[in-house]
């Protein structure tokens, strides 16, 4: 049994893992893996340039979520796992001065009106709103909405501006009055309808002693990268390779490839983002393809800077900080990579990361480092010329998860359940971080090695 994985990122080197355990286990599958780019990993890039370790995409993972942290368990990368140092602080830029996050934060939700009050971030008049969401009724359906709409319901516009838009845009890149509340962060709905309250919900959850929930490899994330692929012992994998088209044949698939080969297959996971994937397969499942084409992306840029420690005036005392909704900056967010992670610059250096939420077209990379720096010098008393700059761009960074996403996704899977051999995985669908696109390429090697067990019978 054959199965072609198209797409070699994060989703796509799962799935393929999956099926070369399961072929090194005595299963009867034989995995391929395609790979437009001349690289695996997509947007999973680590370079070591002057003594810098540089990340282009993602820096780490959720440990919460077990998927990602198994899988490097799983690879023996364990003595490689690194935390984020103390002190784990995080600041919000909110009229042109950093404040530190409210201590205490249960995700998005404080845990104490004591933490809360203690913030230079809030006015009174906004503490005192959101103190009043004990008061808040929950939402009278069960209907999706969008993040903004729940939050600034029960705790205020000034939450959405400075705590939830600023934290949530950090992972979805998104606006919070778009993003789905049912496909990022239905928990809190959750927790509403336990205990009626946000806040009451958050006096009940642990508090954040110990370990960081986030984490990454010494080298970066490049090196799981680096491992899963040296792990592919039975899978024949094909880069700098495009899939132009998947289509039927009989009772299996014909994988069409831009050099001119077809490759015959049983099974087809396509792990790529969700334009490309509807182009594969708009022959073999238009109606998918339909669907897949109303997903949207958003663009991002990632600006690495590297300075001697002395020109940065202020001191990097945490992690880095995010930018509130308002404020008119090109960044949306600054980690403080050498603060933040171990071995990320030499000595006497300093690395910073700029997240640019929506670079503006037409733009070259030399003029958006040039205003990134001079909108961080004011913040940061940047001083000088940098050592390093390296400038990465993604035009696809991000699906957006619109209000009623997840009935998109219901609609696509649905369609796909009548092509047994055939399924989708990756950030386009249920969850956009490494842990999730992880759990989303296993899930999907097992549902086509289940599918053509059943399709074959005793």
């Amino acid at each position: 049994m054959r199965v072609v994985v198209v797409g070699g990122g994060i989703a796509g080197l799962a799935a393929a893992w999956a099926l070369d355990r399961a072929a090194r286990a005595g299963a009867a599958v034989e995995p391929w893996l395609v790979e437009s780019a001349d690289r695996l990993g997509g947007k999973m890039l680590t370079e070591r340039v002057g003594g810098f370790l540089v990340e282009a995409g993602p820096d780490s993972f959720l440990t919460v979520k077990p998927w990602a942290l198994g899988l490097c368990r799983a690879l023996e990368l364990s003595d490689r796992l690194v935390h984020p140092r103390p002190p784990r602080r995080l600041y919000v830029l909110h009229r042109r001065r950093l404040h530190p996050l409210p201590a205490d934060l249960a995700g998005l939700v404080p845990r104490s009106l004591a933490a809360l009050a203690g913030s230079s971030l809030f006015s009174w008049t906004d503490k005192v709103r959101m103190a009043l969401e004990v008061l808040v009724p929950a939402h009278p359906d069960g209907a999706d909405e969008s993040v903004g709409a729940f939050f600034r319901r029960r705790l205020g516009r000034a939450a959405v501006e400075r705590l939830v838009g600023p934290l949530l845009g950090a992972i979805y890149g998104g606006d919070p009055d778009r993003l789905s509340l049912a496909a990022t962060v239905p928990q809190y709905r959750r927790m509403v309808s336990r205990h009626g309250s946000l806040l009451r919900a958050a006096r009940t959850l642990s508090g954040a002693a110990g370990e960081s929930v986030f984490a990454t490899l010494a080298g970066g994330v490049g090196e799981l990268v680096g491992r899963l692929a040296a792990d592919l012992r039975r899978t024949t994998v094909r880069t700098g390779c495009p899939a132009l088209e998947v289509d039927a044949d009989g009772a299996g698939y014909r994988v069409r490839l831009a050099d001119g080969r077809t490759v015959s297959a049983d099974a087809v996971v396509v792990a790529t983002p969700a334009p490309q994937a509807a182009a594969l397969l708009q022959t073999v499942a238009p109606e998918t393809a339909g669907l897949l084409r109303t997903i949207p992306y958003a663009p991002a840029a990632v600006v690495s800077v590297g300075v001697a420690r002395e020109q940065v005036g202020r001191p990097l005392d945490g992690h880095g900080y995010l930018v509130a909704r308002g404020e008119g900056l090109l960044h949306t967010a600054c980690t403080w990579s050498s603060a933040k992670w171990p071995h990320r610059a030499p000595p006497g250096h300093a690395l910073l990361r700029f997240y640019v939420g929506a670079p503006p077209e037409g733009v070259a990379d030399g003029a958006l480092a040039a205003t990134v720096l001079e909108e961080a010098r004011p913040l940061l008393g940047l001083r000088g010329s940098p050592v390093l700059v390296r400038v990465h761009r993604w035009e696809q960074a991000l699906p957006q998860y619109r209000v009623g996403h997840l009935d998109l996704v219901a609609a696509i899977e649905r369609d796909l359940d009548r092509l047994p051999g055939l399924a989708v995985a990756g950030a386009a669908y249920r969850g956009v971080g490494l842990p999730d696109c992880v759990r989303q390429g296993m899930e999907a090697a097992a549902r086509v090695l289940a599918k053509q067990a059943d399709r074959a019978g005793p």
